[in-house]
């Protein structure tokens, strides 16, 4: 289990640091299910929880991150052991006496396959009676219960549904578009060909945090950390934390995606064709009125983003998974 204690130079200053819009308090006890590259131990890639320790720090928050499986996470929301989640689905239900931030990160479900295009596919109809490998976090879930035009092979952990696939136990894998983005780099690293995917994503949810209601700087500190990722997700910062060349988002209210980058972050793709593989951040398209933002900087144009860009690496990054734990799967695909 994660004990990872946001206290920092707060610990022992914590009246001097108080004067942000989170008041201190004791440190808060957030807790998160494992999600590997995302939610994970000291010692592994943790994105999420690098972006949350440094959303907390940011606010002024102490907290302490937990990780958990979800049914001691459930019952220690339950009997007051944690005061809110850092990772909440936004397919499960809201817990009542709980206050949620804004959506902080998008959760694509893309259906997956290693023999055939699914450029056609859409929705679960279009591929009736098959075999869907996803892990029990997803397949629990009350949309997904409602799903009976698939048969789930439900699986405790990513890997095992990877494994599924691999197998060839499961014709098709239901998984969040930033996990089957880092499984691809693996299967590149291979020289393997990638998974195909669906064009768009089957089903569409979001990450949020949570903090128990009756805590009295919770209204506070939620307005704060959506403070912060507003900015963050502009200046630069999600690139980095996320391994992300580009992501594109509406920062200006038009209606109209945006797209932004980091000069801290590999870019092996330098021409306009990177953008093809933005993350998106919400559901606004692009269009010739899109503008750019390197490292929070609004530049005109896309030879201007080049210059910016110049000192950038061009070496492809590696998988954040655990190239020890998929080698024998790699190995035998």
């Amino acid at each position: 289990m994660l004990n990872r204690t946001l206290l920092g130079l707060i610990g022992s200053l914590s009246i001097l640091l108080c004067s942000t819009p989170a008041v201190c308090s004791e440190p808060l006890n957030l807790v998160a299910n494992p999600l590997p590259t995302l939610v994970a131990e000291d010692n592994e890639p943790a994105r999420i929880n690098t972006l949350i320790t440094q959303a907390l720090a940011a606010i002024n928050l102490p907290a302490t991150l937990h990780i958990d499986r979800p049914a001691f996470s459930g019952s220690g929301l339950l009997t007051g052991k944690y005061d809110g989640e850092y990772a909440f689905l936004s397919l499960n239900d809201k817990r009542d006496g709980f206050l949620y931030s804004d959506a902080y990160l998008p959760v694509n479900l893309y259906l997956a396959s290693r023999k055939e295009a699914l450029d056609d596919i859409s929705h679960f109809s279009h591929i009736r009676n098959g075999r869907v490998a996803t892990e029990n976090r997803l397949a629990n879930t009350p949309p997904l219960r409602l799903v009976k035009a698939v048969s789930w092979v439900r699986n405790p952990t990513v890997f095992d549904s990877f494994k599924q696939l691999s197998e060839q136990r499961a014709e098709y894998l239901l998984e969040d578009e930033l996990l089957i983005a880092e499984f691809n780099r693996l299967l590149l690293e291979y020289r393997e060909r990638p998974l195909y995917s669906s064009m768009k994503p089957i089903v569409q949810a979001s990450l949020h945090l949570s903090i128990r209601a009756n805590n009295p700087n919770a209204q506070k500190s939620i307005n704060a950390f959506n403070g912060f990722i507003v900015n963050a997700q502009k200046n630069g910062t999600y690139n980095e934390v996320f391994g992300l060349s580009w992501i594109s988002k509406d920062i200006d209210g038009d209606g109209v995606a945006d797209w932004i980058t980091s000069s801290k972050v590999p870019h092996p793709v330098f021409s306009v064709d990177a953008l093809m593989g933005a993350f998106a951040l919400d559901s606004t398209k692009p269009s010739e009125a899109s503008k750019y933002l390197v490292d929070g900087e609004v530049v005109p144009d896309w030879t201007t983003v080049q210059k910016k860009l110049a000192g950038a690496s061009k070496t492809p990054r590696k998988s954040y998974l655990d190239h020890e734990v998929y080698k024998r799967m790699m190995n035998r695909w």
